[in-house]
């Protein structure tokens, strides 16, 4: 496609929306679709924000997991030296 053809079709497009009625039909086809996807995007996002605050709950737990291994292995790393040390 070339500049021209483009530049053409969108003041064609323009021009017809400036005859009365065209414009408010065009408006009202529309307003189904455009209630749709309103409808879709805020289903899609409810969706998302609970997938998104289920993973968080369980990174949340794998997080605290991994802070009770690490204090475990700190404790029994830490007896172990302690058990190890010469006595005098």
């Amino acid at each position: 496609m070339n500049k021209t053809f483009v530049m053409g079709a969108l003041a064609t497009a323009g021009a017809v929306l400036l005859i009365p009625g065209v414009a408010q039909a065009i408006g009202r086809a529309a307003q189904p679709v455009a209630r749709a996807a309103m409808r879709t995007g805020s289903t899609a996002y409810a969706e998302f924000s609970k997938a998104g605050a289920e993973a968080y709950e369980h990174f949340e737990e794998i997080a605290a997991e991994l802070r009770e291994d690490l204090k475990s292995v700190r404790r029994d790393a830490a007896n172990t030296t302690v058990q190890d040390s010469p006595k005098d």
